[in-house]
């Protein structure tokens, strides 16, 4: 049921997406500076706006997931040092019960 709902709203966004490219398709000219910094020499000419648009979305989910990223590394790194606290515990217990003979893992009943 997730599945369906997850592909209703990516075609949705899809179709939203087409219709704002088939809309926007004028040619338009895309300026990277200012007028007075960068000259005309960082224009470029003839651009349809449904890329600039399309661009310009692509570029804030890229940095938007880049950030997340940074942001979420502490606890990537809490859980992998959790992982290998868990792994050296393992094996001491592993050592531990070989050195005192337990196989079982029930406590012994003494009669």
């Amino acid at each position: 049921m997730l599945r369906l709902i997850k592909l209703m709203v990516i075609a949705a966004i899809a179709i939203v997406l087409v219709a704002v490219g088939v809309a926007n398709m004028a040619a338009v000219d895309l300026h990277l500076l200012p007028q007075g910094l960068g000259g005309e020499s960082l224009t470029l000419r003839g651009v349809p706006l449904a890329v600039v648009i399309l661009v310009s979305i692509l570029v804030g989910v890229v940095l938007g997931e880049v950030f997340e990223w940074a942001r979420e590394s502490k606890h990537r790194r809490s859980a992998r040092n959790g992982a290998m606290e868990v792994a050296a515990l393992r094996k001491e217990n592993a050592i531990l019960r070989r050195r005192l003979g337990d196989d079982d893992d029930l406590p012994k009943i003494a009669a």
